[in-house]
């Protein structure tokens, strides 16, 4: 039977309403809908893995959900604060600190160093971090050996764990991922799933994109999404169930 998160008084609350995004349009100028009126509650923290086929739409709606894309139409919140009611500096600023954005294609500086990228975000916010901390982060994902290479030498998987030690190393209260193991080997596919699977037992809520259905098996909350809609929410559920639900919804 799929088991739902435990609500935890800390973790934010993030909600959708109605969110339409719709193309930038053909030559014609002709906007086809991305998203079709996407309601979504995300109360109570945890993992939530966002699964359906390619061309559904969930990297839209994560890009959506954690403010860097502006819907056509409807509202998103995080802990009662609406996203797209504040100005671009206003959220900026909000966002900075509130949330961490871990991209499928890494978004890091291939001039700059590992180590560089990582405290990266805290040096745009003016911000200091620990060097244990640092220590810490790099040992975890096994990057220590490579905190000195740059970027631009590392293989995909290096730089995915690179972009995921940035994500955490800020200690946000939310996580989206897109794609987060995506170019990782299964044993850094288990390291990765663990520590977030660990923040989002704390007071961190964790949003991932996800084609890998025993990552998603994982998750305290699969978000079912075909052709721009959400069609099914449901708690945690076997690899077998997450199957048989993406047939019956007509996923493939």
């Amino acid at each position: 039977m799929a088991s739902h998160p435990s609500p935890s008084r800390t973790a934010p609350a993030i909600r959708a309403e109605q969110i339409v995004k719709l193309s930038s349009g053909d030559a014609t100028g002709q906007q086809a809908p991305i998203l079709r009126g996407c309601s979504l509650d995300l109360s109570g923290g945890g993992l939530t893995a966002v699964v359906g086929p390619s061309g559904a739409g969930k990297t839209s709606l994560l890009y959506c959900l954690s403010g860097l894309d502006r819907p056509d139409q409807g509202t998103v919140s995080i802990n009662g604060t609406d996203l797209y009611s504040l100005g671009d500096e206003k959220r900026t600023r909000y966002l900075r600190r509130t949330v961490s954005f871990v991209f499928q294609q890494y978004n890091l500086i291939g001039y700059l160093t590992v180590e560089e990228n990582v405290r990266l975000p805290h040096a745009l916010a003016k911000q200091r971090v620990e060097p244990a901390a640092v220590e810490e982060i790099l040992s975890q994902f096994g990057l220590h050996d490579k905190r000195a290479a740059r970027v631009s030498t590392l293989s995909g998987g290096e730089q995915q764990r690179a972009a995921l030690c940035r994500a955490i190393l800020m200690r946000p209260s939310v996580i989206f991922a897109d794609e987060p193991t995506g170019a990782l080997d299964t044993a850094n596919t288990g390291i990765v799933l663990r520590v977030l699977r660990d923040l989002a037992t704390q007071n961190c809520s964790v949003v991932m994109v996800t084609h890998d259905v025993e990552s998603a098996a994982l998750a305290d909350r699969i978000v079912f999404m075909r052709d721009g809609m959400i069609v099914h929410v449901t708690g945690r559920l076997g690899v077998d169930e997450i199957l048989h639900t993406t047939a019956r919804l007509g996923g493939k």
